[in-house]
């Protein structure tokens, strides 16, 4: 009888978050009374373990972002609340019947961190980590061991011990494996590529145990007011008239807004948003603090803009990341590839957030970029709309770009696809079919706001290889020292007065202005200056290249 009414209620309570999850995006007068309805009538019920937990929070933290009202976020904050008093004093017991890195408060995280995320998050308090394994590791520990360790030590490195056992004879306890190995690692951060080709080979996992309910993804937030309630979820609005809309503020470092540990703050919550959902991007990453800039937008939107430190920089271009926030919940993020008037987008939102207002972050997002960097060309690469990505398919990503005014850069896809539009214009109910969406990702969209297409880094590095090939019979080193040599005459600039990282920056360019014939004295001024501000300011570099292709 006891098991009849448990299941009952397990049942009662999944019909209801089903009600809920079906309206929670309906901001109507009706749809918002119906919510505290169901919310009150969940709040009432006892948590059920298993699947409904993450399914529950994802919908709190989907009305959370996009409050009909005070009550409904109030309801839906309280909700959270008890989600995470009952998984602080019962996690023991029903963890098995959750799934696995749910990013619920209290709950384990075992996955692997590439190392400089790792070391970031070994000085954090939120949580302790701990060694799990190597998993399918493509190098041993020994391999790894041998390249790193004092020549004295490395004769433990062949006797064929496996990875507990090397690390016993080497006097370590298990407690101290993640420190020891981790340091190994970044004894190579002067050669980062190395560091990481050995790191993926190793395939280091790792537990990560929250202290604390912060390092979860119902507690991870900014503090944001006021709160932006809504009247109606935004899908449909002229695009361009909001892309040509001046910013409401400028962007500016997030202490100005956020207040004296408000870049702390800030960039605690944008990493913390990839670890908990086991993502790594490189601007997150890599993540130079002092880049950072806050804009405050409409509609409870915030967004982080921020760039690279110089060593992991691109060549010419500069690689950002954005984090996109919703009354201070982070529900999107992604890449920008900026170099000149012209971009690359990967844009993503967050799994709780995308029955939102996506479109809508998509636009504010390129109006950011349009105006902070007076982008004209943003580029989407296939992936981001079904190349080798069922999701994407599966939700017609190709549409929602194109409703935006993206369009295939290759002139027989964009025909087909006009083709596909009118049918779908004219046929109603009918969708397209993953074969003809597939067919679309055979070439990047792109979204032209100017009179021509800006110049690309491929093209200069294709003229590059071109001219090594055909002026210096592929003597690379040659072509290069030569380069730099012209460079430097032309430009007057000592190189045994460059930091190694300028080097590296300013033979980039030399073979540019080489193999592209540069020698108008301007845009050699011009690069001249890029050789150091791509390694202290990216905002300034990026003016500097749009000077450049202006003149």
């Amino acid at each position: 009888m006891q098991n009849h009414v448990s299941l009952n209620t397990k049942n009662k309570f999944g019909r209801c978050l089903q009600s809920l999850k079906e309206i929670a995006a309906n901001m109507d007068k009706d749809a918002n009374l119906l919510k505290k309805d169901l919310l009150q009538t969940l709040a009432s019920m006892a948590l059920p373990a298993g699947k409904y937990l993450p399914v529950y929070t994802d919908t709190l933290l989907f009305l959370c972002a996009y409050a009909g009202n005070a009550a409904l976020r109030r309801l839906a904050e309280n909700e959270l609340s008890r989600i995470a008093l009952h998984l602080k004093k019962k996690y023991r017991s029903i963890k098995k019947s959750l799934p696995e890195n749910s990013g619920l408060p209290f709950t384990e995280t075992v996955t692997s961190f590439s190392p400089d995320s790792l070391g970031w998050l070994l000085k954090q308090n939120d949580f302790t980590l701990h060694f799990d394994s190597f998993y399918n590791p493509k190098l041993t520990l020994n391999e790894v061991l041998n390249i790193t360790l004092p020549s004295l030590l490395k004769a433990e490195t062949t006797a064929g011990l496996n990875p507990e056992d090397l690390l016993q004879v080497l006097g370590l306890k298990p407690t101290q494996y993640l420190d020891f190995v981790h340091g190994q690692l970044e004894a190579l951060k002067e050669y980062p590529q190395a560091k990481d080709l050995l790191s993926d080979g190793l395939n280091l996992f790792v537990q990560v145990v929250p202290r604390s309910k912060q390092f979860s993804r119902s507690y991870n937030r900014i503090p944001h007011q006021p709160v932006y309630y809504h009247q109606d979820m935004l899908k449909r609005f002229d695009h361009v008239q909001l892309l040509n809309e001046p910013l409401p503020h400028e962007p500016v470092p997030p202490e100005t807004v956020m207040g004296k540990n408000g870049k702390e703050q800030l960039v605690k919550v944008i990493k913390y948003a990839m670890s908990l959902t086991e993502r790594e991007i490189d601007p997150a990453t890599y993540l130079q603090e002092d880049s950072t800039r806050y804009v405050v937008l409409e509609r409870g939107l915030t967004m982080a803009i921020y760039g690279m430190y110089p060593e992991r920089q691109l060549p010419l271009e500069t690689y950002m990341g954005f984090t996109i926030f919703k009354n201070g919940l982070p529900v999107s993020y992604g890449g920008m590839w900026v170099f000149g008037n012209r971009t690359k987008v990967g844009f993503n939102v967050f799994e709780p957030y995308r029955g939102g207002e996506s479109g809508y972050l998509l636009c504010q997002l390129l109006r950011v970029y349009k105006q902070l960097f007076n982008i004209s060309y943003f580029e989407v690469e296939p992936f981001q709309f079904g190349a080798d990505n069922e999701d994407a398919i599966a939700s017609g990503a190709f549409w929602f770009y194109y409703r935006f005014g993206f369009r295939p850069v290759d002139k027989e896809i964009c025909k087909q696809a006009e083709l596909e539009q009118q049918k779908i214009k004219s046929r109603k109910n009918y969708r397209s079919s993953a074969k003809t969406l597939v067919g679309f990702t055979g070439g990047n969209i792109a979204l032209n706001l100017g009179n021509s297409i800006p110049a690309d880094v491929i093209q200069i590095s294709t003229q590059v290889l071109s001219s090594i090939k055909k002026d210096w019979k592929n003597n690379y080193q040659q072509a290069r020292k030569q380069a730099v040599e012209r460079f430097c005459k032309l430009v007057q600039l000592n190189i045994n007065s460059l930091s190694a990282m300028e080097i590296k920056i300013m033979e980039d360019l030399a073979l540019w202005a080489m193999a592209m014939q540069v020698t108008n004295k301007q845009k050699l001024q011009l690069m001249k200056q890029m050789v150091f501000t791509s390694t202290t300011d990216i905002y300034a570099y990026q003016d500097l290249l749009r000077k450049f292709f202006k003149k």
